[in-house]
């Protein structure tokens, strides 16, 4: 049997991709966040409509679009008629739903950013 690449749709690294995406815009939102609020924080007055905020909700829309995209991509391909084994369907599957799951979580903890205002 051939192994697919790291990269390929079927490959079992698509599980857990959703979340190593994930992880890393979370560790990256915050970090900014917090470098932002020390080096130029956003006028008070202007409340939850400044330039930090805007950054944090186009960020988030980009990374839960990829995530999205890739549920999208991983499901399409488990779809029948298709010429899968168990093992790849269940990659393909399980990663739908991890990919699915970052995504909302993205948005869930992205959103919530760009609707308080930031450095309070």
């Amino acid at each position: 049997m051939n192994k697919p690449r790291w990269t390929s749709r079927l490959h079992p690294m698509q599980i857990v991709l959703g979340l190593i995406i994930w992880s890393l815009w979370f560790a990256t939102i915050y970090g900014a966040h917090g470098v932002a609020c020390a080096v130029s924080p956003p006028d008070p007055a202007q409340g939850i409509f400044n330039w930090l905020n805007l950054s944090f909700a186009v960020g988030t829309l980009m990374v839960a679009a990829v995530l999205l995209w890739l549920a999208h991509r991983a499901w399409k391909l488990g779809q029948p008629p298709h010429e899968l084994d168990e093992r790849q369907l269940f990659v393909t599957r399980v990663a739908a739903g991890i990919h699915l799951i970052a995504a909302l979580s993205t948005l869930f903890i992205g959103l919530q950013l760009a609707f308080f205002p930031p450095c309070v």
